[in-house]
């Protein structure tokens, strides 16, 4: 693991980012679109530079780390 806790937000994932929320966009309404809708807030967050949730330390695989 690398001792930077920074994440470097280049143009290209900055790019796929925006193609990603696209592809949420299209899809039908239900769980999977609310979970994938989650995890793209959550990157956007962090990409804002954002504190991560409990400092970025994993969740138990029971709970979202999304909201």
């Amino acid at each position: 693991m690398a001792k930077s806790k920074t994440i470097r937000v280049t143009p290209n994932m900055d790019s796929c980012l925006k193609e990603l929320k696209e592809a949420v966009k299209s899809m039908p309404e239900g769980e999977q679109k609310k979970r994938a809708q989650g995890a793209l807030n959550y990157l956007s967050r962090t990409f804002k530079g954002e504190p991560q949730p409990a400092q970025g330390r994993g969740c138990p695989g029971s709970r979202l780390i999304v909201r």
